[in-house]
């Protein structure tokens, strides 16, 4: 690994990373980050060294230095883009955690034009102070753009009552505590994400060709904002201008209408899209690095 400027390679073929954005930098308290950085640098990398094969869900195209044959981290297989929502069963898809049964927002954006929602999505963990949401609820009134909004429970006590009271007047828009995200994602109407940058959502945002608003909250979502914005370009950061923290609607807005009036990230994203299916047909490597594993297991 070297370092230059607090910035890093952990090899020369791989782009720099700012050193500042490292997991465990992002986690809480001290306590915390040395328990971050203890698992991964001692736990996790000793599980890896043991493992003759390390499968993850991504594919070559998409991190090159990472999983290439000569790679210092050969021993990764990709085997991705996985799609557990098309698994053929009667049971609740893989990663849902609130109602698998609520299929509304699906028809909300059967209603709304080619390319125009705005999905906004934070994942199971994220939190957001009760002074942040409302800039963020208040920003998406204020764009007159249609928006599906997952506010599950727990991202904060309650919705702004400014935002309830505005909701019903806002014709476009819909909120909902759980949505089946693959599928929102691959709908037609979506015009951008909204995300936290966890690894599922990003991969499932770029699988589907959807620019991506990227809002990390803490580990390895800050690595993944860096490669969304500066590495492939799909996306750009929410980040805020003052010192307090808190990105304004106004902050919100500018990102927001820059990211929807970005050809190059449609068209880059578009490109990553198609790299995604290809990697998982018939003659995909993906597909044949799945295949070559699951013959390996049965020897």
């Amino acid at each position: 690994m070297r370092l230059d400027n607090n910035s890093f390679r952990l090899a020369e073929s791989m782009p720099a990373m700012d050193a500042v954005f490292l997991a465990w930098n992002y986690i809480g308290n001290r306590d915390a980050k040395r328990m971050i950085f203890h698992y991964l640098t001692t736990t996790a990398r000793a599980a890896v060294a043991k493992a003759d094969v390390v499968l993850c869900n991504t594919f070559e195209e998409l991190e090159p230095d990472i999983v290439a044959p000569y790679s210092p981290a050969s021993s990764i297989l990709p085997i991705g883009p996985l799609r557990t929502w098309q698994r053929l069963t009667s049971e609740a898809p893989a990663g849902h955690f609130w109602r698998a049964d609520d299929k509304a927002c699906l028809s909300f954006l059967d209603a709304q034009p080619y390319g125009s929602v705005v999905y906004v999505a934070f994942g199971s963990l994220m939190v957001m102070s009760p002074a942040q949401l409302q800039e963020l609820a208040l920003a998406l009134l204020a764009s007159a753009r249609p928006f599906l909004w997952v506010f599950r429970p727990g991202l904060t006590t309650k919705l702004p009552t400014a935002f309830t009271d505005l909701l019903p007047h806002h014709e476009r828009s819909k909120v909902v505590e759980w949505a089946p995200q693959e599928c929102v994602l691959a709908h037609p109407a979506i015009g951008c994400f909204l995300t936290h940058c966890w690894w599922n959502s990003t991969l499932e945002g770029i699988r589907n060709g959807v620019p991506l608003l990227c809002w990390p909250y803490f580990t390895d979502q800050f690595t993944n904002q860096t490669y969304i914005c500066d590495i492939w370009r799909v996306g750009l950061r929410v980040m805020p201008k003052g010192n307090d923290g808190i990105v304004t609607k106004e902050r919100i807005l500018e990102r927001l209408e820059s990211l929807l009036g970005d050809s190059g990230v449609k068209e880059r994203v578009k490109r990553l899209k198609d790299l995604a299916e290809k990697s998982m047909r018939e003659e995909g490597q993906s597909l044949r690095n799945l295949n070559a594993f699951i013959e390996s297991m049965r020897k």
